[in-house]
């Protein structure tokens, strides 16, 4: 690997300077996140009300919880990438 290529690897415009990431908005952020989760932990909670009715509030969010950390292990990144112009402004 060339000292071009290790550089670019590391966030280096044409002339070798480093850039810098634009900073994410704290509150674009949050708002993306919780536009995103908000409606996974609703859906998740009606298709397995069904099945977890006659359980203790506990025991339900104990299955819940895990699952729907799950989901936004997958779908902040995503929703992320596909918004970071947006972040960033």
């Amino acid at each position: 690997m060339n000292e071009r290529t290790v550089s670019r690897a590391y966030g280096a415009d044409d002339l070798g300077r480093p850039t810098v990431p634009a900073a994410v908005r704290r509150w674009k952020l949050w708002l993306l996140t919780v536009c995103g989760i908000y409606p996974t932990i609703v859906l998740l909670g009606l298709a397995t009300d069904p099945v977890l009715e006659d359980l203790y509030l506990p025991v339900r969010l104990a299955v819940l919880v895990p699952a729907a950390a799950a989901m936004v292990w997958q779908i902040n990144p995503r929703l992320q990438r596909h918004f970071g112009a947006w972040l960033t402004r």
